[in-house]
């Protein structure tokens, strides 16, 4: 080959380091448009989430809401259950009070007399 053509280039150092220089700059621009374009959409992943998590934000104040309330609706049913075991009591009182049936007893007692009467 000879030295003087014009076609023959000779790669220097300075040349190749050029080129590679600009081969790299090229891949590193691109890989960042690459992550800014993720990032992007990171950002609006993140801004649905912030949303979702003011949706629950809601229930779950809405949840405390009904908490309270079931928790009010178990110290009335307390209540209740407390005022129906009195009223128990009192009407099983009231029915022995104004029951023309004897109780064991006093049938038993009834019954002596009844049975001495029956063998004299």
């Amino acid at each position: 080959m000879n030295k003087n053509n014009s076609d023959e280039k000779v790669a220097t150092v300075g040349f190749v380091k050029k080129i590679v220089d600009e081969a790299v700059s090229a891949i590193l621009e691109g890989m960042q448009r690459m992550f800014d374009g993720v990032d992007k959409r990171f950002e609006g992943v993140d801004k649905r989430f912030d949303g979702v998590d003011k949706r629950f934000e809601g229930v779950d104040k809405r949840f405390d809401g009904v908490n309270v309330r079931f928790n009010k609706v178990d110290q009335r049913l307390e209540h209740l259950e407390t005022e129906v075991v009195f009223i128990k009591r009192d009407i099983s009182d009231i029915k022995a009070d104004l029951s023309d049936t004897p109780n064991r007893k006093e049938f038993n007692h009834l019954k002596e007399k009844v049975d001495k009467y029956l063998d004299n």
